[in-house]
C-alpha cells in the first residue's frame, strides 16, 4: 500500500465503518485500492447515509472535494445537515486526510486521472460534484478532460492559476529537502488551539461565527495534509485554461467578496472561460463559505444536486 493512511486490510472497494451520526444521518467511511504506477494507492471516502438506508452512496451522489490544507472533514457538518435530503460522498484527495500518499510526486495531471480511475473502481456513473479552493481547481481540470462524466458542477472559491508569478519559470516547484522542514512548523502552528484560531481568523471574516468543532475539523485536516506543499505545483498549470473551456456541464460558482486566500476578483477568470456558468456572490464572506455562510452554501450544494441551475447561460 502506498502512503501512511488507510486500512492495511482493505481489499478492492469497501464501505462500512461509521464515523459520525446526527439527526437521522450516519457518516460511513470506505476505502478503495487503486493500482498506480506499479504500486497501490488507497483512497478514503465518507458517505452520508440516511437512517434506514443501506450503507451505500446511491447511484448518483454529490461528490465533495476539499481544499489544500484540509480533508473530507471540512464537509462533515454539511453532510450531517444535508445527508437526509441528497446522497453525499466526500473524498480525501491523494496524500490528504486518510487517503494514502503516492510513492512518486504527483503531477498536475495526476489528480484528475486518479479521480477518474476511482470513479470507475467504485462503479460510479454520471456525477454531480462540488470542489472548494484547490479541490475546485482539481474538479475543473477533471471536468474538462472527462466532460461526459459530469451532469452539474459547483466551484467554491476555486484556486486560480493564471497569475504570472504562478507560471513564471516553466518547471514545477520542487521540495526535495526544505518542503518537510517548512511543513512541520506550519502544521504545529495551526494545530495549537490559540495559534490555530489566529490562522483561521485570517481565512474567515468572522471567526466567532465558526463553531469550535468546525475549527477542529480544519485543524485535523491540516495535520494530515501530507501532499500540501507538493500540491502547490497545481498553481503552475497553464493547461487548466483549455480545460475550463472544455467543460460541458453547467457550473455554479460561489465566492466570498472578502476572500483573502483566493481573491474574489479571480472569479472573472473562471466566468470568462466556462460556457454555462452562474456566479453567486457572497458579500463579506471569506474563504470557507461552508462555515461562514452555511445557509447559502447549503443552497448551492442542493442546487447542484437537484439541477435547479441546469439552464444557466454564460455570464
Amino acid at each position: 500500500m502506498s502512503g501512511r493512511a488507510g486500512p492495511p486490510s482493505a481489499r478492492g472497494a469497501g464501505t462500512g465503518q461509521q464515523v459520525a451520526a446526527s439527526g437521522g444521518v450516519r457518516l460511513v467511511a470506505g476505502w478503495t485500492r487503486l493500482p498506480w504506477r506499479r504500486s497501490t494507492l488507497v483512497l478514503h471516502h465518507v458517505a452520508a447515509v440516511a437512517e434506514g438506508a443501506v450503507c451505500d452512496h446511491g447511484p448518483m451522489p454529490l461528490l465533495l472535494l476539499h481544499g489544500m490544507a484540509s480533508s473530507w472533514r471540512q464537509w462533515r457538518a454539511q453532510m450531517l445537515r444535508l445527508g437526509a435530503r441528497t446522497p453525499l460522498l466526500a473524498l480525501d484527495l491523494p496524500g490528504f486526510g486518510q487517503s494514502g500518499s503516492p510513492r512518486s510526486p504527483l503531477a498536475a495531471d495526476d489528480y484528475a486521472e486518479i479521480l477518474e480511475a476511482w470513479c470507475r473502481a467504485r462503479g460510479l456513473g454520471a456525477l454531480r460534484a462540488v470542489g472548494h479552493s484547490f479541490g475546485g481547481a482539481v474538479l475543473a481540470d477533471w471536468a474538462g478532460r472527462w466532460p461526459e462524466r459530469f451532469e452539474r458542477i459547483g466551484l467554491l472559491a476555486p484556486a486560480a492559476v493564471y497569475h504570472e508569478w504562478y507560471t513564471a519559470g516553466g518547471g514545477p516547484i520542487r521540495w526535495p529537502v526544505f518542503g518537510p522542514l517548512l511543513l512541520r512548523p506550519f502544521v504545529w502552528f495551526v494545530s495549537t488551539r490559540w495559534l490555530g484560531r489566529r490562522v483561521f481568523g485570517h481565512i474567515v471574516t468572522r471567526l466567532e461565527d465558526v463553531l469550535p468543532d468546525e475549527v477542529a475539523d480544519l485543524q485535523w485536516g491540516c495535520r494530515r495534509a501530507r501532499e500540501m506543499l507538493r500540491a502547490l505545483d497545481y498553481y503552475r498549470f497553464p493547461a487548466l485554461d483549455q480545460r475550463l473551456r472544455a467543460i460541458a456541464a453547467p457550473v455554479l460558482v460561489g465566492w466570498g467578496t472578502a476572500d483573502r486566500v483566493v481573491p474574489f476578483v479571480d472569479a472573472a477568470y473562471y466566468l470568462a472561460r466556462i460556457r454555462r456558468c452562474e456566479l453567486r456572490r457572497w458579500e463579506g464572506c471569506g474563504h470557507v463559505p461552508m462555515m461562514e455562510r452555511r445557509q447559502e452554501c447549503d443552497g448551492l450544494l442542493l442546487d447542484v444536486a437537484t439541477g435547479s441551475h441546469a439552464g444557466v447561460d454564460a455570464v
